[in-house]
């Protein structure tokens, strides 16, 4: 390993050196995160910036090879901020460099991150003094090449105020829902919600092997201090929220470019940017948990997790089980999945999946009978074209196929979205338009036809309306959404969205109960604004306002008005 490090850094210190041809690097890369916040989460893309004389440069594709073959860190496999840590330690032990860091960034909520790795060499000219070592900062323990140990600590407060929510028909809209026992309806509700979780987690070598066992375990404590939009009075819980271990082989075969990655137990899982299972949707946080807007759990109950990278590839196979918010009304839903991506860090970003709920004691409704969710098999192809003729134009598309080995379902989903970045413009705006199918049943015929959105959602990418989110799910659903975002500063985001949201078909069993038959398509319109400030390192700042405007397929439900539901969120996030 260690000859593998020098021979690629000494192709690096000579490259720099020989003032290489690329340009000064200027741009956002979207807010920054604290890395363990982000455990788990595909890597959309790794910078590599070099520093020479105060400035710093991008690395060209060479360059970028060398630093892959040396990090054993590439686009398309599964963030793990151990790799990254340990990397870095080993990286600076070497005499040509003088200093090695990196941040994380979110373009989106809750999408792939972006890696941004930071380096600088020795001149000719300057002394490779020895430098004192430094303390570990907070929460490190212990850091060396060979093994890292840090405290977790992660927490949040926010505030919340809604206006008419579920467009003032709370107690309609959620009959049957055991955790509503004081749905909100016409008028304010205010509200607070707080989470605190300490934790530790560590990796090691073992030996003189490429062997790397790791683990996490923490505890969530959340709470409310008065009713939310569906439950009555105060709550408190406390649980173990992340316990999973894993082992890291690293830099396998001849050429060692063979990575592996396997592990088990509780913790963080998203496909692709959440169209189909997104970190957010893992947990509940309903109810006695106390943290329904704040989100605090997101960690899967089990998930068992095996990951391949070879050269472009990634191959991976998991194991599913998200956790539930009652012990007593368990749907021991569990999925099977697995497939195979190729990023090229570039242009393209392409993958195939295939995904089956292998044990269900859940159903489906249908105009007939009821059918089981068990057999419900997935087939799910990826294209995402990034940054199309060097002028910042990308588009992004992805397509489901479904079917049910013990019933008569069929049902189809797909998104085609497009846009236009420019980072290198002042303020870093950007443009993006999306349509989303999702399709409906077809009551007419003895097939079922509505698509199961699997664990999709949660925040960002696939809420497709914080509020109507909460009343219409994601079948039988065409969403229209335009984003135009921009960056006030490099820690400060700002967003504006809009949606038009409208059923493939009336019949809508498997919504909530009033609006299960449709008497109109349209179910309305939402515009929401989202602002992110990242600030102190450590601490995110996110406000958001949304304004739901109900269609027919909501009014027309109802004998008496409904009303417009807003929302006005502010969260103030801690993470070390």
């Amino acid at each position: 390993m260690k000859s593998l490090f020098n021979a690629s850094l000494l192709f690096l210190f000579i490259s720099l050196m020989a003032c290489p041809v690329f340009g000064q690097i200027d741009q956002i890369f979207g807010i920054e995160v604290v890395p363990n916040t982000v455990e788990g989460s595909p890597i959309r893309s790794v910078v590599i910036l070099l520093e020479k004389d105060g400035k710093e440069y991008l690395a060209d594709s060479l360059e970028i090879k060398a630093f892959y073959d040396a990090f054993n860190i590439k686009p398309g496999s599964i963030f793990r901020q151990f790799s990254v840590d340990l990397a870095i330690s080993v990286f600076l032990k070497q005499e040509e460099i003088k200093s090695a860091s990196y941040k994380v960034y979110t373009p989106e909520i809750s999408g792939p991150v972006v890696l941004v790795i930071r380096s600088s060499f020795w001149t000719e000219e300057e002394d490779k003094k020895i430098v004192a070592k430094k303390s570990l900062p907070f929460p490190s323990l212990i850091e060396t090449e060979k093994s890292k140990l840090t405290l977790i600590l992660n927490g949040a407060i926010g505030l919340y105020h809604d206006q008419n929510a579920f467009f003032s028909k709370g107690a309609e809209f959620t009959q049957g829902n055991p955790v509503a026992n004081n749905p909100a309806g016409i008028g304010p509700r205010f509200w607070g919600e707080s989470f605190l979780e300490p934790g530790i987690a560590g990796i090691t070598k073992l030996g003189k092997t490429k062997i790397f066992p790791y683990g996490a375990v923490t505890f969530l404590v959340s709470g409310r201090n008065s009713s939310d939009i569906y439950s009555e009075g105060t709550a408190l819980k406390g649980t173990i929220e992340r316990l999973y271990g894993g082992i890291l082989l690293p830099q396998l075969g001849k050429k060692q470019q063979l990575h592996i990655d396997l592990s088990a137990g509780g913790q963080f899982f998203q496909l692709n940017d959440g169209f189909l299972f997104s970190r957010f949707s893992g947990s509940a946080n309903a109810g006695e948990r106390g943290s329904v807007f704040l989100n605090s759990r997101t960690a899967y109950q089990m998930t068992a997790w095996a990951k391949v990278h070879w050269k472009k590839f990634n191959f991976s196979a998991f194991y599913l089980e998200p956790q539930e918010l009652f012990k007593d009304r368990q749907s021991d839903t569990r999925y099977l999945g697995g497939g195979i991506s190729y990023n090229d860090n570039r242009r393209l970003d392409l993958g195939l999946h295939y995904i089956t709920i292998h044990s269900s004691k859940s159903t489906y409704a249908t105009p007939n009978d009821r059918i089981p969710l068990e057999g419900l098999q997935t087939i799910n192809p990826k294209v995402w074209v990034n940054n199309i003729a060097g002028k910042g134009f990308f588009i992004k598309s992805e397509y489901a196929f479904q079917r049910n080995s013990n019933a008569d379902m069929v049902a189809n989903a797909w998104y085609l979205g497009g846009g236009l970045v420019k980072q290198t413009w002042k303020k870093s705006p950007s443009l993006y338009y999306r349509f989303a199918f999702m399709q409906g049943d077809d009551p007419t015929t003895t097939r079922f036809e509505r698509f199961d959105i699997l664990q999709g959602g949660g925040l960002g990418n696939w809420i497709q309306g914080i509020n109507f989110k909460k009343i219409i799910g994601d079948g039988n659903l065409l969403t229209h959404r335009i984003e135009v975002k921009a960056y006030l500063a490099k820690n400060m985001e700002l967003s504006f969205d809009y949606f038009f949201l409208s059923a493939d078909s009336k019949s809508n069993l498997g919504s909530l109960a009033p609006i299960s038959t449709l008497q109109d398509k349209n179910f309305g319109q939402e515009f929401t604004t989202t602002y992110r400030y990242f600030f102190k390192r450590n601490f995110l700042f996110l406000g958001l306002f949304s304004w739901a405007k109900p269609g027919k397929a909501i009014s027309s439900s109802f004998e008496s008005n409904v009303y417009d539901w807003l929302t006005f969120q502010a969260s103030t996030f801690m993470f070390f």
